[in-house]
């Protein structure tokens, strides 16, 4: 089996957003409260660079323990920074002029630019609402991906419609997740 793999740019996009959001010193703390074995991919990563799944794991149960003291309100606001921040200056352009159903048409795709391995996400679209159905990512056994898919699809929706969306957790099992999506 392949393995999940996330690439460094989300960890160059997260540092950026923590020291933004928290200041310089905040990287140090995020930095020194992974485990050991991840702590290199969050103090130095490379932006094209692939990593293992689980550094994502470790860097994401940090940020919300260590630097968001477990409030997530909070932490979903820095997710939505987060997501915001990567999209980029070109890209959210591009979001503003789009259509919710062409945006989250682009989730799979963006989905392949930042992980490899065999998860997926299949798109099911009906009269102003989207089900996004992420397949395969055993990863969503730990809560905490849920509440990162739910602020990463916000926010791109977000910037499209200039409105916060309905999201709804349809489903969700160890390795799956269903999210249905109103606009």
């Amino acid at each position: 089996m392949t393995a999940h793999e996330v690439k460094g740019v989300w960890f160059i996009t997260a540092r950026a957003e923590v020291e933004s959001t928290f200041g310089r010193d905040a990287l140090e703390v995020l930095v020194e409260s992974v485990p050991a074995p991840h702590r290199k991919v969050i103090a130095e990563p490379l932006t094209s660079e692939w990593y293992p799944e689980e550094a994502l794991q470790a860097c994401l149960r940090s940020l919300r323990m260590d630097l968001m003291r477990g409030e997530s309100a909070r932490f979903g606001r820095f997710l939505e920074g987060c997501t915001e921040r990567g999209v980029g200056t070109f890209f959210s352009a591009l979001l503003r002029i789009s259509t919710p159903r062409f945006v989250l048409s682009q989730v799979p795709t963006m989905w392949r630019h930042i992980r490899r391995g065999p998860g997926h996400v299949e798109v099911e679209h009906g009269e102003r609402e989207t089900t996004l159905r992420y397949r395969a990512f055993p990863f969503f056994d730990d809560p905490i991906y849920e509440e990162l898919a739910v602020a990463s699809v916000g926010a791109v929706v977000r910037v499209c419609t200039r409105t916060d969306p309905d999201i709804t957790v349809a489903r969700v099992t160890d390795d799956s997740l269903d999210l249905r999506v109103r606009y």
